[in-house]
């Protein structure tokens, strides 16, 4: 999955810039450029805004990696804004607080989205093959799950998250409603709420595959 900066080296370079020369254009210093270009830092809205329209391409490619083909699609700027993107351990911690604070990496994302969106970080094999580790899920902790949707959860006595599909089972023998959260690859079991209680933190509502 290319970031960023990725797009920024590579755009750069196609018009045959130094990070000076961009720089002068936009108004910031060489070292801005390569922070940039490192994934070390993110742009400001109105410097985003300046690349776009020196390497005559979209907002919304830069930011997201927008397809050639809708290259030259408006983005609002108030449809922009940097969600974080958690590993498990940290999306076990944002179940419970909501706290942008603990994320070390963020990416942005483009549309109107509920205010407590995040992306989650796929690991380990459960989900395979359709959900690989690298991989990247849109969790909305706000949307109720519907059956057979992806949900990322947590276990009741653990700090880190799991990522399922999610199915409920309707009432045991003592009238106790009851769920599962069912893994895409055989070998890993399936859990089951009268036996592991677990708290759905949120359900997957888009996703990023990993191409390398």
């Amino acid at each position: 999955m290319q970031t960023l900066g990725q797009r920024l080296f590579h755009l750069r370079k196609s018009k045959k810039l130094s990070r000076d020369a961009l720089g002068a254009k936009i108004g910031v210093s060489k070292t801005a450029i390569k922070n940039w270009e490192e994934d070390s830092n993110f742009p400001k809205h109105e410097f985003i805004d300046g690349l776009s329209k020196v390497f005559g391409c979209s907002i919304g490619y830069l930011v997201d990696g927008i397809p050639d083909g809708d290259n030259f699609k408006v983005v609002p700027m108030d449809k922009m804004r940097r969600v974080p993107v958690l590993n498990y351990v940290q999306a076990g911690e944002f179940c419970e607080y909501f706290d942008d604070a603990i994320a070390d990496m963020f990416e942005v994302i483009i549309g109107d989205y509920p205010p407590h969106v995040h992306w989650v970080i796929i690991e380990g094999l459960s989900m395979t093959p359709d959900f690989n580790p690298g991989d990247l899920i849109l969790v909305d902790p706000d949307t109720q799950p519907s059956p057979g949707d992806y949900v990322v959860a947590k276990k009741a006595g653990e700090n880190a998250v799991t990522f399922k599909k999610w199915r409920p089972r309707g009432f045991d023998d003592e009238g106790v409603e009851y769920c599962e959260l069912v893994p895409l690859n055989p070998d890993f079991p399936i859990i089951d709420s009268r036996h592991t209680p677990f708290t759905i933190c949120g359900v997957a509502v888009e996703r990023k595959h990993k191409l390398r």
